[in-house]
Parts: C-alpha cells; sequence; structure tokens
C-alpha cells in the first residue's frame, strides 16, 4: 500500500548558492503537478516533472523551489539595444519639443540593456546542486509516504477486526430474533384466526407467517461482509498503488451493511451495526488517501 499524503524537504548551502526543494503530496485522482520555481531556473521545470512523475503515479503534488545565487555575476552592456533605446528617446523629446539631455541611468534601467552573461542552464555546479536536492527531497517524500501508509494500514486492520467482532455478535442474535419472533406471531395468529375464520386461512397464514419471518434471514449478507472484509485484509497488505481497488471493495461493504441494517435492527443488534456501518464509512474516508 502507498500513501498520497507526505512532505519531503532537502536544502542545501554550497559554492555560494542557497538552494532549498518542498515536496508537498495530498490525495488526488490523478497525478497533479503544481510547480513553483524561480525564472532564472525555469530550464529545470522538465526535469522536475519527469522526476516526480516517476516516483508518483497519484496525487496532488506541489513543488517549491528556492534559489539564491550570491556568486558575481557576469554582466554584459547590449550596446546595439543601447544605441537603438536612446535614439528613441531622443526622437520623442524632439516631437514633444523637450529639451536636455537623456540620464545614463534612465537608460541603463531599460530591462535588457544590462544583461546576465551567466547561462544558468549551462552551469554544472548549478545544475549537479538541482538534480542532488532533488534526489533528497524525493527521498524524504517517499519516506513520509511509507510511514503515512503503516498508520493507514494499521487503521484499516484494526477496522477489520471490530467489524469481524460486530459481525459475530449480530450472528449470534439471529436464531434467537427469530424464534422470538415466530413465538409472538404465531400467539397473534391464533387471536386472529378465534375471531375471524374462513376456509384454509390457518394454513394461509402459516404460509405467510414463514415467508415473513424468513424475511429476517441476514445469512447471506454476513457471509459476503466476511468475504470482503477478508479481501480488504490482503489488499493491504500488497505493495501496490491499490487505492481504487480498496475503494470498490468498501462501495460494496457499505451496500451490505446497509441491507443489513434495514432487514435486522433489533435493540440487541443496534449497537454492532452501528459500529459496523462506522467502520466502514472510516475506512472509506481513509483510502482517499491511498495511491
Amino acid at each position: 500500500m502507498k500513501s498520497m499524503t507526505g512532505y519531503g524537504v532537502a536544502k542545501v548551502h554550497s559554492n555560494d548558492i542557497d538552494l532549498e526543494i518542498e515536496l508537498k503530496s495530498v490525495n488526488g485522482r490523478y497525478l497533479d503537478l503544481r510547480l513553483y520555481l524561480p525564472r532564472e531556473i525555469s530550464f529545470f521545470e522538465h526535469i522536475l516533472r519527469k522526476q516526480i512523475a516517476a516516483t508518483l503515479k497519484r496525487g496532488t503534488v506541489e513543488a517549491r523551489i528556492n534559489f539564491t545565487d550570491h556568486r558575481e555575476p557576469r554582466l554584459l552592456l547590449n550596446k546595439e539595444k543601447l544605441k537603438i533605446f536612446h535614439a528613441i528617446v531622443e526622437e520623442a523629446a524632439s516631437v514633444l519639443g523637450m529639451t536636455g539631455q537623456v540620464s545614463l541611468e534612465f537608460l541603463l534601467n531599460e530591462p535588457g540593456i544590462i544583461e546576465n552573461a551567466n547561462n544558468l542552464d549551462e552551469d554544472r555546479v548549478l545544475n549537479e546542486m538541482l538534480h542532488n536536492t532533488l534526489d533528497k527531497a524525493l527521498a524524504n517524500l517517499v519516506k513520509s509516504l511509507s510511514a503515512e501508509a503503516d498508520n493507514i494500514t494499521q487503521v484499516l486492520s484494526d477496522s477489520c477486526e471490530h467489524m469481524l467482532e460486530a459481525l459475530s455478535a449480530i450472528e449470534a442474535q439471529i436464531k434467537p430474533y427469530k424464534e422470538e419472533l415466530f413465538e409472538s406471531m404465531k400467539t397473534r395468529t391464533a387471536e386472529l384466526l378465534n375471531s375471524f375464520c374462513t376456509e384454509n386461512l390457518e394454513q394461509r397464514l402459516i404460509q405467510e407467517l414463514a415467508i415473513y419471518i424468513d424475511r429476517y434471514d441476514i445469512q447471506e449478507e454476513i457471509s459476503r461482509l466476511r468475504s470482503h472484509i477478508s479481501t480488504l485484509q490482503c489488499t493491504i497488505e500488497k505493495d501496490e498503488d491499490n487505492g481504487k481497488t480498496l475503494n470498490f471493495i468498501l462501495q460494496e461493504m457499505q451496500r451490505e451493511a446497509n441491507t443489513l441494517g434495514s432487514k435486522f435492527s433489533t435493540t440487541k443488534t443496534y449497537t454492532h451495526i452501528l459500529i459496523l456501518k462506522e467502520e466502514v464509512e472510516k475506512c472509506r474516508e481513509i483510502v482517499q488517501n491511498v495511491a
């Protein structure tokens, strides 16, 4: 079993570079990646998507990269762009009849006039740091997912035991309840026969009584629930992406539990039926976090 809820982070400070990669994962029907990278290392987005997709199959994953480069930048002056921009500014001043020189500071503030000559996508040191930090963050995320999966497995296993105990308690009440129901109905039938009698009425009443009591036979529902619980226990022990399978099993269990409750809700079984339904519902909510 694998969880979809986890957290992993990795930080490194080396070669005058501060780098942090943070990964958060929550449940989702499909793999939904939400990436937040500084513009200067946007070239790493493709690799980030590829690595996460190779590790996770489902879930909503948020990835954030914090990056600070303390190294001295290599700056270049774009001379051609500076000349063109200066000429346009002077032309605009002439059209407006303005006099005076254009300040150098104003010209240099124009985006693209001063360019950063550091090609970060070709920076071997930075790329190595990005790959290593991502590997560590993913490893920490997987570790967190595994720990959460262990917790889910334990909760589901405990719920299975509670449901089996509830079923045993319910099953123990089937025969006494049917006997009690039969005696009650037999007394009522005798009263009706004494006050109102027609040909073959007694035989017809006994037949109807047998059919009525048979409707309270829930052995089939109990057998199916035991089978579903057994399948659930086997499935949660498998080391694979089985969240959808678990959800389907629990849907069937919820259907059987509702049928059982509607057919056999007595004063002595009400609490056990309630426990059964609560455990099934709890398991259904939990497996939404299983990949």
